[in-house]
């Protein structure tokens, strides 16, 4: 009797477990892919929807808008301190770091940052921003802010 080698594996058995061990890398590449971007995305939400979602948010770094409450501003030699506004709900807003130039009362302010503690209504931010438009309105007399710092209208 001769020995005869063993026959090679049937050519579909292999092309079988080269796609499978393709389709598991590419499923894992798009999970890890997934992961990463929901580490690095900053949302953006309201005040009112950053307070409602404040117990599942924890911690996370968000951009949270609403509109600076009159005389709420105290300036810190490290940065300030005020209350942000919208939809009838209100944060403190702790900030470090500069102000930009057209941080005043009433204006319509973005805030980075996260909650300073689960369940807190305090904002630790580290950068604002000031949503201005293009268009010159000549300033209202009157202190009173707009109702809708975004311009929605209601």
């Amino acid at each position: 009797m001769t020995d005869s080698p063993p026959a090679p594996a049937p050519l579909r058995k292999r092309n079988r477990l080269r796609y499978t061990i393709v389709a598991v890398l590419c499923v894992g590449a798009v999970a890890w892919m997934l992961v990463l971007m929901q580490k690095n995305v900053v949302f953006f939400k309201t005040i009112s929807q950053a307070v409602r979602d404040e117990p599942h948010d924890g911690m996370r770094t968000m951009r949270i808008g609403g509109g600076v409450l009159p005389l709420s501003i105290q300036q810190h030699t490290n940065g300030a301190e005020f209350d942000l506004t919208e939809g009838g709900v209100t944060v403190r807003v702790h900030h470090v770091g500069n102000e930009p130039e057209l941080f005043k009362d009433c204006a319509p302010v973005v805030a980075e940052g996260h909650w300073s503690a689960p369940g807190s209504t305090t904002f630790d931010s580290t950068r604002l921003l000031i949503k201005h438009g293009s268009d010159y309105t000549p300033p209202k007399t009157g202190t009173q802010c707009p109702p809708d710092p975004f311009g929605r209208g209601s």
